[in-house]
């Protein structure tokens, strides 16, 4: 016969504390020093598979970490900032294509 010794509860250091300092029994999170695909895929407005594919060509800073693909926040933010500027004729050029295409979309329905 074997006698069973219940610890008792010990608050984990990284557990946060509701009012009054009790526990709240639920650990507290943790920030993350990386972002995943999809994470960056939202920040970016990209689709998921371009965000892969920007990634994998070696775009996107990121490393593969056990067949995951892992973005460094500072490494992301870096990059970020050092995108060059659009000019206003990149933006010219952009709202010109968008505008056609919006035209051919519409011949095509037949409208």
């Amino acid at each position: 016969m074997s006698t069973v010794i219940p610890f008792p509860y010990r608050p984990n250091p990284t557990t946060p504390t509701g009012a009054g300092g009790t526990s709240t029994g639920r650990p507290a999170k943790v920030a993350s020093a990386v972002y995943t695909v999809a994470e960056t895929a939202e920040i970016l407005s990209l689709s998921l598979g371009s965000t892969y594919a920007l990634v994998r060509s070696g775009e996107i800073p990121a490393i593969k970490l056990g067949g995951r693909w892992l973005i460094p926040k500072g490494r992301l933010h870096r990059w970020l900032d050092d995108l060059p500027e659009a000019s206003t004729e990149d933006v010219a050029a952009e709202l010109d294509r968008m505008e056609r295409a919006e035209q051919r979309q519409h011949r095509r329905n037949g409208a």
